[in-house]
């Protein structure tokens, strides 16, 4: 359905008397200004006369590429239409901006209209929205001294382009101008995950300890994103993040920046946060480290103290995640430093290596026990010697492999250690019939 906004014909004699801050002028045309209505037409056709701001803030009708929301006509004749281009020209010429015109504008009219009354009126374009587009920051500086509330969109849009005086001025006057301060402290949060010009908002909303912990937030929101990037998480760092903030499932902003690689932006955090924390997986942030798949964030992880073995709820180790996610520099790191870790079937094969040897152990106790009280084997000190020997290098081989840095440190089954504690017994006996053999030979 179009739209047409009419611009009445008083309104050339009211552009006159604000430039010539002339009353006589601007009473006359408020006085003759058109009843502020939106009419509806047989083809369906609405037309809508405004209050006199809304056209100061526009100066001049738009063209039709430019307007969005209206489509403007004037209703005034050509020398009228002449005059006021003539006018807005000769003004820009002497080196005043539009936004400047404006808010002089505005001041003179304030002496002779109700400001406040005309901002109530309901219109599609708002004019803290007309004067944003186009950053009219000087005019909207007038409009908050007689009014003018702005939506949390808008009290963003206006902290963002106003400089550090307007800034600080709007700062003493947010309670009164934001419509919904809850809501412009959630946009101002949104927003500060790409910019950390609204720390100077937040700061105006909120006391300093809920700025730490929006600025934490905001920090977390941010490394969740897909679009996350380590200069915009450094300026919330400086801004007083602390990375506490943690996802639903436990996992901290400095495990998102480990995981992410961010190394600078982690450093930064190494003095607030716990080394030894855990998500609710159980990982620390060795675990995330591997998952960078960075050296620089290996090593400084690594001098933070925090342990690189650690298994989480499911068993999974920083070595075994690494083989997982295929992190071939993460599983190079960690082997460099002696941790690594076997399969499953890799550590079937070592534990059956170990306990084999054992059961042999085991055996040759009663093969031993079999030469030493048969009478009927003559040379007992050279089957004795040979048994044990072997008894010895078996145990040895089975006690080095054990000792292998790769070797599983699980808990065995009791069937295992009974076979430990035979082996042991086998050899502890075997050296004692040695002994007494030798004993009885030197002896005679």
């Amino acid at each position: 359905m179009e739209h047409v906004l009419i611009w009445p014909a008083q309104y050339p004699l009211l552009l006159k008397g604000l430039v010539e801050n002339n009353g006589a002028f601007i009473l006359d045309a408020l006085e003759a200004w058109p009843e502020c209505e939106t009419v509806t037409d047989q083809q369906g056709v609405r037309s809508s006369v405004l209050p006199p701001l809304m056209y100061i803030l526009w100066l001049k009708p738009l063209e039709p590429f430019e307007s969005c929301r209206y489509q403007h006509i004037d209703d005034y004749d050509q020398a009228h239409q002449t005059y006021c281009d003539d006018l807005l020209l000769h003004i820009g010429a002497a080196g005043v901006s539009q936004d400047e015109l404006i808010a002089k504008l505005l001041g003179v009219f304030s002496h002779y209209a109700d400001i406040k009354a005309q901002l109530a009126y309901q219109t599609e374009a708002s004019p803290a929205s007309l004067l944003l587009s186009k950053s009219y920051t000087r005019a909207l500086s007038v409009l908050l001294q007689h009014g003018l509330t702005l939506t949390a969109e808008e009290a963003c849009d206006l902290w963002k382009v106003a400089d550090q005086d307007l800034q600080s001025d709007l700062g003493h006057m947010l309670e009164v101008v934001l419509k919904d301060k809850v809501e412009t402290l959630q946009v101002a949060v949104e927003r500060l995950q790409g910019d950390d010009t609204y720390v100077g908002l937040l700061k105006h909303l909120c006391c300093g300890e809920e700025v730490e912990r929006l600025l934490d937030q905001a920090l977390l929101a941010h490394l969740m994103s897909k679009n996350a990037k380590q200069s915009i998480a450094l300026k919330l760092i400086e801004q007083g993040a602390t990375g506490q903030s943690k996802d639903p499932d436990g996992k901290s902003a400095m495990m998102w920046l480990v995981e992410q690689g961010f190394v600078s932006a982690a450093q930064a955090l190494t003095a607030h946060h716990c080394h030894q924390s855990l998500d609710d997986l159980g990982r620390n942030l060795m675990h995330y480290a591997v998952m960078s798949n960075s050296t620089s964030m290996l090593e400084l992880v690594e001098s933070m103290n925090v342990d690189p073995r650690l298994a989480d709820v499911t068993g999974m180790t920083p070595y075994r995640l690494a083989n997982q996610v295929q992190a071939v520099a993460a599983k190079k790191f960690l082997e460099q430093r002696g941790i690594i870790e076997l399969s499953f079937a890799a550590k079937y094969e070592k534990v059956a290596r170990v306990y084999s040897l054992y059961a042999l152990v085991a055996i040759l106790m009663p093969v031993q026990l079999n030469f030493f009280f048969n009478e009927t084997h003559s040379n007992k000190l050279s089957a004795t010697i040979m048994i044990s020997s072997l008894t010895l290098l078996f145990f040895a081989l089975a006690r080095w492999l054990k000792r292998s840095p790769l070797y599983p440190q699980d808990s065995s089954p009791w069937s295992l250690i009974g076979v430990n504690v035979l082996a042991w017994l086998s050899m502890s006996m075997q050296m004692l019939f040695s002994v007494v053999v030798l004993i009885a030979v030197m002896g005679s």
